[in-house]
């Protein structure tokens, strides 16, 4: 079994369900309310060791109580966090999450928290030694490209959930065997999610997955594409089913299942997490 291996931002969520969005100056009164751990990367990667893979992941915080929750969290779902870095001085970051009760869509607000972001002379190789699978978000774009080069120098295959652009993501693209792209990322990068497969594909990645929310997930590369729509669900809380799908597209890379495989798991994964409440609200096998 290879390690896959995660770098990215990680916070604490408030997550607070509302009847319908309120009206501006209004009152409403919260529904149900509870507190998870978020973030592309971490929740991508409880979701593969839930499903038996050997996750570990990069992240940092604070020593307070969001930081202690995270670090709980992430143990008890079988995420690896020794290469975590906490401290006195630094705060968790944390975010609020809106979940409309009528559609399950969300809004976000959220701060990263303060604490010094690792760059490259904070990546030490020995811990990339023998990664499988590199899964990143694009956050701390300097020990993400060195971390990229070397996993990939080392035959490993980099991941990367594009969630939206970031800083430096133009010299990290290059090294990205596997771009996850969301509608917010093709807007942003391109101006329309509407992006046809050679605009894609000069990013440099070789295999893209494009994410589409209830209009499902398109597999592409040079020989063609799948698409798998998404799972006809009533929805409830659709907070982290990216995060959800892309964690199954690493479970099912690491036990080298085919691209239509991992992209029908990961649309059903994900659309049954959306009928719940909770990043991880995950389904068993048969479910």
């Amino acid at each position: 079994m290879m390690t896959i291996l995660g770098i990215g931002t990680v916070v604490v969520d408030h997550v607070v369900e509302l009847p319908s969005f309120p009206a501006v100056d209004t009152k409403v009164e919260i529904v149900n309310d509870f507190r998870q751990v978020g973030g592309p990367v971490p929740v991508a990667l409880s979701t593969a060791a839930f499903y038996g893979s050997r996750t570990s992941f990069l992240g940092r915080w604070g020593n307070d109580e969001r930081g202690r929750f995270v670090a709980d969290t992430l143990r008890d779902r079988g995420v690896e966090t020794s290469g975590c870095v906490a401290s006195d001085r630094w705060s968790t970051g944390f975010a609020h999450v809106w979940v409309d009760g009528v559609t399950g869509s969300r809004t976000i607000v959220y701060s990263r928290g303060q604490f010094r972001i690792p760059g490259a002379d904070d990546m030490d190789r020995k811990r990339l030694h023998g990664i499988g699978i590199l899964h990143l978000d694009g956050w701390a774009s300097g020990a993400a490209i060195k971390a990229a080069a070397t996993v990939k120098a080392s035959g490993g295959t980099v991941v990367l959930d594009a969630g939206s652009v970031k800083p430096g993501m133009d010299q990290l693209l290059p090294l990205v065997d596997v771009l996850i792209a969301s509608r917010l990322f093709r807007r942003s990068h391109f101006g329309t999610q509407n992006v046809d497969a050679a605009k894609m594909l000069s990013l440099g990645p070789k295999q893209i997955i494009m994410t589409d929310g209830d209009a499902g997930a398109t597999w592409l590369n040079a020989d063609g594409r799948c698409h798998e729509p998404a799972v006809d669900v009533e929805a409830v809380d659709t907070n982290g089913a990216g995060d959800i799908f892309s964690g199954c597209i690493l479970h099912a890379m690491e036990q080298n299942w085919s691209q239509e495989d991992a992209v029908r798991f990961a649309c059903r994964v994900a659309g049954y997490a959306c009928s719940q409440r909770g990043n991880h609200s995950l389904p068993s096998g048969p479910e």
